[in-house]
């Protein structure tokens, strides 16, 4: 198990990346790119709930 500090800082690391990609998808949705919203909301979900 990683040490307290790291494993805060993996966690933001999560957080970040799905908020990033819930953004990519926003965009990508506005342009009708519908495979890759379907691909980053899926990841974006995954690491919200991991």
């Amino acid at each position: 198990m990683l040490p307290m500090p790291e494993l805060k800082k993996t966690t933001a690391n999560w957080i970040a990346t799905s908020r990033y990609d819930s953004e990519s998808a926003q965009h990508m949705l506005k342009t009708g790119r519908y495979i890759y919203v379907i691909f980053l909301c899926h990841l974006a979900i995954e690491k919200r709930n991991f």
